[in-house]
C-alpha cells in the first residue's frame, strides 16, 4: 500500500488523461489541425470502446464520445474505421454495445462459442422454440448466397408483440449469428445494422486463437483498470460490465502480482480512499503531483461516456451524479432529458440539455445548470462559449437558441459570451 496521499485534484487529472479527455500529452490533434484516421485509431485504442446508443437528440453517443476527446472531425472517418474494408474496430458488447478495437475479436470468441451453445440467458430458449433453427440456418445462408443484409431485407412478419421488441424472426436470428460471432456489422444504413459474413471481414489473425474463459476476464480487467486510470478495486470490472463476483479473483490476483497498485487518495470531501492504478499508469502519479499533467481541457459528455463506467466514482471523485433522465416521466426530471455533462480544467462544473432541430439547422438548449458550488468567471465563460460553438460546428448547427429553464444568471451570461 502507497504512504502517500494522493490529492483529489491529482487523482482527477490521472484519470482524465487516461480517459483521453486532458490536452497534456494524449492523441488530441494539436493546434488547428484537422483529426486523422490515426488519431481516432489511438484514441479508441486507449480507451477500448465507443458506447452506441440509439439516442439521437443531437449526434449518437458514439460520435459526441469520439467528439469530446478529439474535437470537430468527419463522421465519416469513423464509420470508415469501424465498416471499411480495412477496418481497425467491430461493433460488439463490451460496457454495452460498442465499437471496439478489431483485435479485441480474439477476446470475445469464448463469449461467441456460448451463445452459438445457447449457454448465455439471451439465447437459451429462443433458438431451440419450434422452426427457430430452420429460420437461423435460412437467414445463414441467404448472407452466404446474396452478401450482406439488414433486417429489413427479410419478407417475415412478427411475432405478437411482447418481448424482444417486437422482432420478426429473420431479426431475431441476425442477433444469434452476430453474438455467436458468425456475422459481424459491416454497416450501418439509418442506423439500421448490416451484417456480413465474419470470415470475409475479420482478419483470420484475430478469429484463429485459442484463448481461454480466464485469459479473456485476464485481458479485459487488466485493459480496463489501463483505461480507467483511477478506481476502487470494486469498480474495475464495471469497465466491462462484469460482476464482482467474477472480477474480485482476478483484481486480487493482479494485486499480488503487482499489474495493479494499492494507492490512497481524496475524495471530493478530503476523505481518504483506498484506490487502484495499473502499474503502466503509476508514471502519471508523479507527473501529475508535479503540475505537468493538468486536467486543462473543456468539453462535454455523452451521457453514455466512458468516463461515467465506474459506478459511483463520479460522486466520489467528481463530485457529480450523473443521471440520464430520458426514461424518466417529464415532471420527475431535475435536469432534462437527455443533459451531456460539462467538464471544465478537471472539474465537472454542470450539464445542459441540448435538442438538435436538422431541418432548420438550429441547436435548442432546453435548460442549462450550474452544480451548486460553481460560481462562473470570465475564464469558464470564454472555455464554455469557445467548447459551444466548437459543438454547433460538430453538428452542422448554424444557429442556438436558449429555452428559459434552469440556471438563469449562467444562461443569459453564456449568450452574451457566444
Amino acid at each position: 500500500m502507497s504512504i502517500t496521499t494522493y490529492s483529489n485534484e491529482t487523482i482527477r487529472n490521472v484519470i482524465l488523461h487516461c480517459q483521453e479527455l486532458s490536452n497534456s500529452g494524449n492523441h488530441t490533434p494539436s493546434g488547428n489541425h484537422t483529426p486523422t484516421l490515426e488519431n481516432i485509431t489511438s484514441v479508441v485504442s486507449k480507451i477500448r470502446a465507443l458506447q452506441i446508443d440509439t439516442l439521437q437528440m443531437v449526434k449518437r453517443s458514439h460520435f459526441l464520445a469520439l467528439w469530446s476527446r478529439i474535437g470537430t472531425y468527419d463522421d465519416n472517418l469513423l464509420n470508415e474505421l469501424a465498416y471499411g474494408n480495412n477496418r481497425k474496430f467491430f461493433e460488439y458488447w463490451y460496457h454495452a454495445a460498442c465499437i471496439i478495437p478489431v483485435e479485441e475479436f480474439a477476446y470475445r470468441i469464448p463469449a461467441m462459442k456460448k451463445h452459438f451453445r445457447k449457454e448465455t440467458k439471451r439465447w437459451r430458449n429462443w433458438p431451440n422454440e419450434k422452426n427457430n433453427a430452420k429460420v437461423i440456418n435460412e437467414t445463414l445462408n441467404k448472407i452466404k448466397l446474396e452478401g450482406p443484409m439488414k433486417a429489413s431485407d427479410f419478407n417475415d412478419t412478427k411475432y405478437t408483440p411482447g418481448s424482444w421488441w417486437n422482432w420478426k424472426p429473420s431479426k431475431r436470428a441476425l442477433e444469434y449469428l452476430n453474438d455467436s460471432g458468425m456475422t459481424v456489422v459491416v454497416d450501418r444504413i439509418n442506423f439500421q445494422r448490416v451484417y456480413g459474413l465474419t470470415e470475409l471481414n475479420i482478419p483470420e489473425k484475430f478469429r484463429d486463437t485459442n484463448y481461454t474463459d480466464q485469459d479473456c476476464l485476464n485481458h479485459d480487467l487488466e485493459m480496463s483498470l489501463k483505461a480507467t486510470g483511477i478506481c476502487r478495486p470494486s469498480q474495475v470490472g464495471n469497465y466491462t460490465h462484469t460482476k464482482q463476483g467474477l472480477s474480485n479473483p482476478i483484481v486480487e490476483e493482479m494485486i499480488r502480482s503487482g499489474r495493479a497498485v494499492e494507492i490512497t487518495g481524496l475524495d471530493k470531501s478530503k476523505k481518504e480512499i483506498g484506490l487502484l492504478i495499473h502499474k503502466d499508469n503509476l508514471h502519471l502519479l508523479e507527473l501529475a503531483q508535479d503540475g505537468v499533467l493538468n486536467a486543462d481541457k473543456t468539453t462535454f459528455l455523452s451521457p453514455f461516456d466512458n468516463i461515467f463506467w465506474a459506478k459511483g466514482r463520479d460522486k466520489e471523485i467528481f463530485s457529480f451524479t450523473q443521471v440520464l433522465e430520458c426514461y424518466k416521466p417529464k415532471n420527475q426530471r431535475k435536469w432534462g432529458y437527455f443533459c451531456l455533462p460539462i467538464l471544465y480544467k478537471g472539474t465537472l462544473i454542470g450539464r445542459f440539455d441540448p435538442k438538435l432541430d436538422r431541418k432548420t439547422g438550429t441547436m435548442i438548449i432546453r435548460s442549462i445548470h450550474l452544480e451548486p458550488d460553481v460560481i462562473p468567471d470570465e475564464q469558464m465563460l470564454f472555455e464554455v462559449a469557445k467548447s459551444m460553438r466548437e459543438f454547433l460546428s460538430f453538428h452542422d448547427a448554424n444557429t442556438i437558441t436558449f429555452e428559459n429553464a434552469g440556471n438563469c444568471e449562467f444562461r443569459n451570461l453564456l449568450q452574451k459570451a457566444l
